[in-house]
């Protein structure tokens, strides 16, 4: 409202010269052969997999540059898509920044990807014609959330002060890795946040995941103990509890009493958080504190409770998939479903919502890995390996490595080491061959083990062979 009165305010004495530049705006956006590759999406317009096109439009209409990076696996990825990006408050933005969605595991897009790194999917940029960050948002967020993202960079063009000047420095600092000076910046944010501030929520989980990543594990629990009732109603609550409880689970053997005292205060928290059905919360985010709220119940003792919110959870999944708009908005579903049915041990309760988004999707990796994973964990492993190669045949980049490994795991429960061989050398060559961006030097030192394993003497035969079948 704020922002609308303030233009509403300013069009009187501007309106000539807003004509001008409306009309010089439309121009660029028509003639720049750059800006002719968006595509509509809701209100918005989005370049997609084309970052120096991106740019070029951004250049030619002095705008900002807003990027998604994202990835057809992540379901906050998706649930973004189609339960914000598509909300008409949206509208006014398409003609305050450029939008360009990069999908982080095609090759094409490893150099941005290296250049604006992830601390998880997705992340969102907005970022100058020539590259300066001017705002940074990791993870879900709600619309005023998003909407309070985009005017940060928006105001950021012209500089900041308090708050938002050392929110705007530890996000330079957590674009290049320099998390020292983003601990010191993002707790200084803290101190001079102004009451109310739409943003201080993703500040804390950003504080909390950055002295997470350095290993301030104790500094984290009494942090994550200290903010836990200020972080608001939406996804970001539930991300600052997953933090904390993951650090109260380090913490434990050194404060066990600080890290139940933890675990129950995040279960209460997140229990109330569930139950709000006026919290900003998509199915989506809904569903991810229902996951952190069974694992603290289980970890408490409380396993009926445990169970009870993931029946709860399976039903409330089953009928946003059953009423969801497209199949792209069902398939944000799919990681959910099958991780909730094997938590409840019966895997093949996803199987028909799989399949149908399989049928819907046919270019589309995730179903039929989602179907792989889910039949293996049935151990139906001729269906698993059958819907695992359909997914090889779809996949690129990191997840196609990820895949293969799902293939190679089949076969290791067939006894088929000679096609388990030939899936790992798979898995090394394609981590071997990435680009910076892409390449997972974890990943590859674990994948070469694996395939060493492979050629290790049999222990305890009496052989000195790992050949043959298992």
């Amino acid at each position: 409202m704020y922002r609308l009165l303030v233009i509403a305010a300013l069009l009187p004495a501007a309106c000539k010269g807003k004509d001008t530049e409306v009309a010089r705006d439309d121009k660029a956006r028509t003639t720049e052969p750059a800006c002719a590759k968006a595509v509509v999406h809701g209100p918005l317009r989005w370049i997609e997999d084309d970052y120096p096109a991106a740019l070029a439009c951004a250049k030619a209409r002095n705008l900002p540059l807003v990027v998604d990076l994202w990835a057809p696996w992540c379901h906050t990825c998706l649930s973004m898509q189609t339960t914000v990006f598509t909300d008409p408050s949206f509208a006014a933005d398409a003609d305050r920044f450029v939008f360009v969605a990069i999908d982080t595991d095609r090759e094409v897009n490893a150099a941005i990807v290296d250049k604006l790194p992830l601390s998880a999917w997705p992340t969102f940029y907005v970022i100058t014609h020539d590259e300066a960050v001017l705002a940074r948002y990791v993870g879900a967020a709600s619309k005023e959330q998003f909407h309070a993202f985009l005017d940060a960079g928006a105001r950021a063009v012209t500089g900041v002060e308090g708050a938002g000047k050392h929110l705007l420095a530890a996000e330079r600092a957590l674009a290049v890795k320099d998390l020292a000076t983003a601990e010191t910046e993002l707790s200084a944010a803290l101190v001079e946040a102004p009451a109310g501030w739409v943003r201080k929520p993703d500040v804390l989980v950003s504080l909390l995941h950055t002295m997470r990543k350095r290993g301030h594990d104790e500094a984290c629990l009494n942090t994550a103990s200290t903010f836990i009732d200020e972080t608001g109603t939406s996804a970001s609550a539930t991300d600052f509890m997953a933090i904390g409880l993951d650090c109260a689970k380090t913490r434990e053997p050194l404060d066990p009493d600080g890290a139940a005292a933890f675990r129950h205060k995040a279960s209460g928290r997140l229990q109330k958080l569930v139950d709000d059905q006026k919290s900003q919360l998509s199915v989506d985010d809904r569903s991810d504190a229902m996951i952190y709220l069974r694992d603290a119940l289980d970890t408490s003792g409380f396993k009926p409770e445990a169970i009870a919110v993931a029946e709860k959870q399976a039903a409330m999944l089953a009928n946003a998939a059953a009423k969801a708009t497209s199949p792209k908005a069902a398939m944000t579903y799919n990681w959910h479903l099958a991780e909730v049915h094997v938590y409840l041990g019966r895997p093949l309760d996803a199987v028909p919502a799989l399949e149908k988004s399989a049928r819907e999707l046919p270019g589309e990796y995730d179903p039929a890995a989602r179907l792989g994973a889910i039949y293996l964990k049935a151990d139906k492993l001729s269906e698993a390996a059958m819907w695992t190669e359909k997914a090889i045949a779809l996949a690129y980049g990191p997840r196609k490595a990820r895949v293969l490994g799902q293939r190679a795991e089949i076969a290791a429960k067939q006894g088929d080491v000679r096609t388990e061989r030939a899936y790992r050398e798979q898995v090394v060559t394609l981590w071997s061959s990435l680009p910076p961006g892409q390449a997972n030097p974890d990943a590859l030192t674990k994948a070469k083990e694996a395939l060493a394993k492979l050629d290790a003497p049999a222990t305890g035969t009496g052989s000195g062979s790992g050949s043959g079948s298992r």
